[in-house]
């Protein structure tokens, strides 16, 4: 004989197929998102991480290249200058090499930007980079 199903138990399995189909959906959409969306979020992390290196990089040169010609130079820096640009370089210096959880990337490269641009208003040159900055994610 077969067996009884309960009336209730059929409507309930038609009522909630719909939902049980959409939480199946879901998931698959989920798995699909996680594989496709990792290797774009690694290159768009590789390629700012780049470019504020290389923004880096430009501050380090100009700052190093005062401070090394400063004796050179026919112009006297004053104390007030030269910490400065010590300043913008101690900053630049102990910026993580590392990927961290631990640090404000951000927030310390807009500290470095903001040391240097103080630097470069006491130097009374421009504080324009050539790379362009502002990183935004």
């Amino acid at each position: 004989m077969a067996e009884e199903v309960d009336f209730n138990d059929v409507l309930e399995n038609i009522f909630l197929s719909e939902n049980k189909q959409c939480e199946k959906s879901y998931e698959e959409g989920f798995e699909v998102g996680i594989e496709a969306g990792n290797p774009e979020g690694y290159h768009l992390g590789y390629h700012k991480g780049a470019q504020l290196g290389r923004e880096l990089g430009h501050y380090l040169g100009i700052v190093s290249y005062h401070l090394e010609n400063q004796e050179r130079s026919e112009v006297q820096y004053s104390e007030k200058i030269i910490k400065q640009l010590e300043k913008v370089k101690e900053l630049i210096d102990s910026f993580p090499r590392k990927n961290s959880e631990d640090h404000d990337i951000l927030g310390l490269a807009e500290n470095i930007r903001s040391q240097y641009k103080k630097a470069c208003a006491l130097l009374k040159i421009s504080s324009t980079n050539p790379y362009g900055g502002d990183i935004s994610f």
